[in-house]
């Protein structure tokens, strides 16, 4: 007579579960769906999508649908954080993203095409604000993570405290291993060096602080990516494409904005989620 109310409970725990994947699933394909109708507002001159939204032959209009679309993935991800969780709403975000980093172009496109250096820079911190804002809304809806409880500590709980702070250091480890990564001129290539970036912040991030929800983790290496790139875009000698083809066009700028934001989305939700294992919050 005891052993039924506990298997209906373990049933109905699995039915919970199986109801989130498809839940999750399907967002996940929504958010791709979305995201891909706007990519042929960012054709440009040359009649193929160009490598940033600069590029686009109506750059206006390209920023407009493709702040829209993020808009929507992100109202679909608020959606998700509340069945769900926030890190997992994160990557439905990047999953849009990265659809239209996958369809637009890479590194030769931006440097044969004459596109703007100074203006992908640009793109960078647009992409950062966007993250930032994604985030706040995505952790304001979900309520904080059912791992990491309070510890009515503002330096610990505040998204903005000293724990924080430190965890956005992993950043830098992020676009280290990005710039390792990003060894030839593929779009796929470049996508995939900033995901492990995203990662290795994600990573590193729950390590510096695992007990301090991870609001504004995801922007870190975007962030730190934006000053890299801005720093080489100012500061490259020569004309880009020589250099490209030369070998001495800085590895970093293979990766497109659009990329690192995907990468920085995606990535940090799954090296956070990764390290749950390993660094279990200590209740003081």
């Amino acid at each position: 007579m005891l052993a039924a109310p506990r298997g209906f409970a373990h049933t109905a725990t699995m039915d919970t579960a199986t109801r989130r994947m498809i839940v999750l699933c399907l967002a996940i394909a929504l958010a791709a769906v979305v995201c891909a109708a706007v990519v042929p507002t960012l054709e440009s001159v040359r009649g193929i999508p160009g490598p940033t939204i600069a590029d686009s032959g109506r750059p206006i209009l390209a920023f407009v649908a493709v702040l829209a679309a993020f808009a929507a993935a992100t109202a679909l991800a608020a959606f998700i954080a509340r069945k769900v969780n926030a890190v997992v709403a994160l990557f439905v975000v990047g999953c849009g993203v990265g659809m239209i980093a996958m369809r637009t172009g890479a590194v030769r496109d931006l440097v044969f095409g004459e596109s703007s250096l100074k203006l992908a820079a640009v793109e960078c911190a647009v992409w950062t604000a966007l993250i930032v804002a994604a985030c706040h809304v995505i952790f304001r809806f979900s309520g904080g993570l059912p791992d990491i409880p309070k510890t009515h500590e503002d330096e610990i709980d505040s998204p903005v405290g000293r724990s924080a702070r430190l965890s956005w250091l992993a950043g830098i480890g992020g676009v280290v291993a990005a710039w390792f990564a990003v060894a030839t001129l593929t779009k796929g290539q470049a996508v995939g060096a900033a995901v492990l970036g995203g990662f290795v912040s994600g990573a590193i991030g729950r390590v510096l602080a695992p007990r301090t929800t991870p609001v504004y983790l995801a922007a870190a290496p975007m962030a730190v990516f934006t000053v890299a790139y801005a720093f080489m875009a100012f500061t490259v000698q020569g004309e880009p494409a020589t250099e490209l083809v030369t070998g001495g066009f800085p590895r970093l700028l293979r990766i497109m904005p659009l990329d690192m934001a995907a990468g920085s989305l995606v990535g940090t939700s799954l090296g956070f989620g990764f390290m749950r294992s390993f660094t279990e919050p200590k209740t003081a």
